[in-house]
């Protein structure tokens, strides 16, 4: 142990003044920074898909001058032409606006906390997001810089550089050649101003006008969409896309590089060299292995120069440098003799809690970097097929939590002399989803075989349902293992019921640690999906033996669903929405039909019969941001229930199989 304090240590020291990044810096001070980011960027895609290259290119020219420090956010002043107004930025950057939104709703939350220069990182990761392309955990902590100077945008390679120049500028910025062509990929999205290019077609060189390493078609086609005036200029206003899909990450701006049809000079030129060559070439027919090897080279670009966090300080406004409010940050120096102190406690504490189950955010960064991604890609997927899947996520790992713990026991399949959970009257035929988590993990073991636990992919699946849906995303801490049993009984055990009161409901989640409010809080799940009828029909036609309908439903409300569950009706998978007004989106709206007595279940109207609870309804119907929040904590808390971490249990290779069975 000796040893390794004092190894701790001499990293310590050799790196204590060496800037931090870490993958969930936000979690306790500003836990909801990046879903408001990942909010503004969809929004703003949305309206304008040509907004997520924009962002991509925007996080590129900042990281390439002065590092990642938002400085190229800063706006000029008379007394200094900034780094946005530079030649290479001008009137081609954009998606500021993105940015200022996403810095708005921040501040708003989290005053002084989120750098401009996180933010920025965020959105380029949520933009290649956005285009299909790969997701990352982005290390964050980078602070703002204070110097934004036009001049020095000549570090960015501009459009006409050959290979040897890129290189070497991609080298003074720590990034090898083979990153360089890497990340030219970018140039799968996008567009670009005609000046930047038109030299290549009317006035290369002396000897020729056009550029012979251009494809003939091509330049023919890019004349038409560039043409020159009487004068030979051009507008410089005139845009073209860069490649034949420009709001799709993908390989072919290779293959458009192979077939002489790069746009730039600088893009061309990948292939006048034998290592570069094979390079293009490789990712030309390699579409998964480019996107890996973005990703790993965007995480390593963003932390070019990155600001040591005494030395810098976090803007409160982005855009006005002239005018911004600083929050001066004040950090001593912690003496040789103290962090030994600290070190020593940490490792008490650490012996102390060794056998506590523990969860951590970015858990699969190393071993399976892609893994929140695939479960993300394969939750949109779902979704656009079918918007009620996401209700459905978000209710199997509800129903997995509280039966055995966070432990995917929910996916496992009845065997011939055991029914399992999915099969309990709890939940047959109400649940929905595995399918999606089937894919997910199928993805997931060809890419990481035996990593990532059925459990946390469940567990990402919700949160990403979550989001999808419009509420804040969050961190899911992950480590989750994989249990092995399954009962139907315990379902029917554990799960709390739809005719419950809401002393009943207090109860059930106290049993799981969770408290009156949390159980609240979580209810405003049923703002999303879909009941069956069966579940309140009781409500409408056998309520108690002195009247048939619930005085606590609204009558013209209990009309509505009379005609949508006719009484008698012996069709079993008849179902109603559980908010008829926005079924398919994450809000308050749960909330207001509870105030207006159209709660669906008894579980739901319950929650106006006490006077703490009537009053969380209230809060939560008039406060959507406070409401989404504290959802995103209670859903974080909920998926900690009783998990198994470590070497306990297993890592399902079929989710709906345990290891060794059939």
């Amino acid at each position: 142990m000796v040893l390794a304090i004092i190894l701790v240590l001499v990293l310590y020291l050799s790196s204590q003044t060496e800037a931090q990044l870490q993958v969930g810096f936000y979690r306790d001070s500003c836990p909801a920074a990046e879903s408001i980011v990942c909010d503004e960027v969809f929004k703003a895609f949305k309206i304008d898909n040509g907004i997520a290259p924009g962002l991509v290119r925007m996080h590129f020219h900042d990281c390439f001058v002065r590092g990642a420090d938002g400085s190229v956010m800063i706006d000029s002043t008379p007394n200094n032409v900034a780094e946005k107004d530079g030649p290479p930025n001008g009137i081609s950057l954009r998606g500021f606006e993105v940015i200022e939104r996403a810095k708005a709703r921040i501040e708003a939350q989290c005053r002084g906390v989120v750098s401009c220069a996180d933010i920025l990182a965020f959105a380029a990761r949520d933009s290649v997001v956005a285009t299909e392309g790969f997701g990352w955990d982005v290390p964050a902590g980078r602070r703002d810089g204070r110097v934004s100077r036009a001049i020095e945008t000549f570090d960015l390679p501009p459009p006409f550089f050959n290979l040897d120049q890129l290189t070497q500028s991609f080298a003074k910025k720590g990034l090898t050649q083979e990153e360089m062509v890497t990340l030219s990929g970018a140039h799968t999205i996008g567009r670009s101003h005609c000046t930047s290019f038109s030299n290549r077609l009317y006035n290369f060189s002396a000897a020729t006008s056009q550029d012979p390493s251009l494809d003939r078609i091509y330049a023919a086609q890019l004349k038409q969409q560039c043409p020159r005036d009487p004068q030979g200029s051009i507008d410089p206003n005139l845009v073209v896309p860069m490649n034949g899909s420009p709001a799709l990450l993908e390989s072919s701006y290779y293959k458009d590089v192979l077939a002489h049809r790069g746009l730039f000079t600088s893009d061309q030129s990948l292939i006048t060299s034998a290592a570069t060559f094979e390079q293009v070439k490789f990712y030309a027919f390699k579409g998964l292995a480019w996107k890996l090897d973005f990703v790993r080279a965007m995480i390593k670009m963003s932390q070019i120069e990155v600001g040591a966090k005494h030395l810098t300080v976090a803007m409160q406004i982005c855009f006005r440098h002239n005018e911004l409010l600083v929050r001066k940050m004040s950090s001593k120096k912690l003496t040789r003799v103290s962090i030994i102190s600290v070190l020593v406690m940490v490792l008490v504490l650490c012996y102390s809690v060794e056998l506590e189950a523990q969860l951590q955010v970015g858990f699969y960064t190393s071993s399976c970097g892609i893994a929140e991604f695939i479960v993300k890609d394969e939750v949109r997927k779902g979704f656009l097929s079918d918007r009620g899947v996401a209700a459905g996520l978000v209710r199997l790992h509800f129903h997995d939590c509280f039966v055995r713990g966070c432990d995917a026991s929910v996916l496992i399949n009845t065997t011939p002399s055991n029914t399992a959970e999915k099969d309990s009257p709890a939940n047959n035929p109400s649940l929905r989803g595995f399918e999606v988590i089937d894919k997910a993990k199928a993805r997931l073991e060809a890419a990481c075989k035996g990593v990532v636990s059925c459990a946390d992919i469940v567990a990402f699946a919700a949160r990403d349902s979550v989001e999808i849906t419009g509420g804040l995303g969050y961190d899911v801490p992950a480590g989750r293992r994989d249990g092995r049993v399954s009962l139907s009984s315990e379902a029917s055990a554990n799960l709390p019921a739809p005719f419950f009161n809401v002393n009943q409901l207090t109860q059930t989640f106290a049993n799981k640690g969770l408290t009156q409010e949390e159980m609240v809080t979580l209810s405003g799940a049923h703002t999303i999906g879909r009941s069956h009828c069966t579940s309140f029909s009781n409500r409408l036609y056998s309520y108690n033996t002195t009247t048939s309908q619930d005085p606590s439903i609204d009558p013209r409300y209990a009309g509505q669903l009379k005609q949508q569950c006719p009484q008698g009706s012996t069709n079993a998978n008849l179902v109603v929405p559980m908010n008829p007004a926005t079924p398919s989106i994450t809000d308050v709206g749960y909330y207001a039909d509870v105030l207006a007595n159209r709660g669906l279940l008894t579980s739901d109207q319950t929650l106006l019969t006490n006077s703490a609870t009537a009053n969380q309804v209230s809060q939560n119907a008039g406060n959507p941001l406070l409401w989404r929040s504290k959802f995103a904590a209670a859903m974080v808390k909920m998926g900690r229930i009783g998990v198994s971490t470590g070497t306990a249990g297993e890592i399902r290779a079929n989710c709906r199989v345990i290891n060794g069975g059939s």
